[in-house]
């Protein structure tokens, strides 16, 4: 078990990787947490799993600095519904941020998508005096996924059954509501950090169609200022549009196109 482990992260894309480690987190909860109620000691299960969790509390927190990675891929081990649409919302759209950026700007949307929610989640914590809860689970970095998905694609269409073809953006909108539904009502701390992960996303995806390369920190400033158009950016350019069609092109790549035309 251990070896065949080894090996499918060893060559694991990086969606698979973020999928196969929630799972795995999961499944090991579970089963660990069983062995625990049947010997009596569930409680002491749950003290050291919620030290994986991130606290409200800043106290807690400094005692416990590294929840605020492992958090991202937790779960709680008796809702099996929370992990299968986490799992299932960033494989599709896992998969379609993936037909705009190379793979492992995936890690940089989930990570952005966490991070939002770690802002979101402290912010609501520290400024409610008392508050005592915990994050945990991948709801916000998924987020991440998704909306810089649709900042990359906005028209893109999903066909939805009843409903049927629906733009990103419009399924966007309805997501927000439906996560304000569902968790405005009673746990408004879960909200505010959903959907900070989704502002961050959102963020990301624009900085990505302005042409930003999170892997190298110094072309940040490349957003700010033209620099010369390559023989090498026309060519994937226009690559693209054989593939995907001139719709398919961001502001940017127009722009790249216009500027490409004016010198020749």
């Amino acid at each position: 078990m251990v070896e065949l482990g080894r090996r499918f992260f060893a060559g694991a894309t990086p969606l698979s990787w973020l999928i196969g480690v929630n799972v795995a987190v999961y499944v090991l909860s579970v089963l660990t947490a069983v062995g625990f109620y049947l010997t009596g000691h569930l409680a002491v299960f749950e003290h050291f799993y919620r030290k994986l969790a991130l606290p409200g509390s800043p106290t807690e927190l400094l005692r416990q600095p590294w929840s605020l990675l492992t958090h991202m891929f937790i779960h709680d081990w008796r809702g099996f519904w929370h992990i299968l649409m986490n799992m299932l919302w960033l494989y599709w759209m896992g998969q379609l941020f993936l037909t705009t950026q190379p793979p492992k700007r995936l890690f940089w949307a989930y990570a952005w998508g966490g991070l939002g929610g770690i802002l979101g989640f402290l912010g609501y914590a520290w400024s409610h005096s008392g508050y005592n809860g915990y994050a945990l689970g991948a709801s916000a970095a998924v987020n991440g996924v998704f909306f810089a998905t649709v900042a990359l694609m906005p028209n893109f269409r999903v066909f939805l059954l009843i409903i049927g073809p629906i733009a990103l953006r419009w399924l966007a909108f309805a997501w927000v509501l439906l996560d304000l539904l569902l968790t405005l009502g009673g746990n408004e701390a879960a909200a505010v950090a959903h959907l900070s992960g989704a502002a961050m996303g959102l963020l990301l995806g624009y900085l990505l169609s302005q042409g930003w390369a999170p892997e190298n920190f110094v072309s940040f400033s490349s957003l700010f200022r033209e620099r010369e158009v390559t023989a090498a950016d026309v060519d994937r350019i226009l690559d693209k549009i054989h593939q995907k069609g001139i719709k398919s092109l961001t502001r940017r790549e127009r722009e790249i196109l216009r500027r490409a035309a004016e010198k020749l």
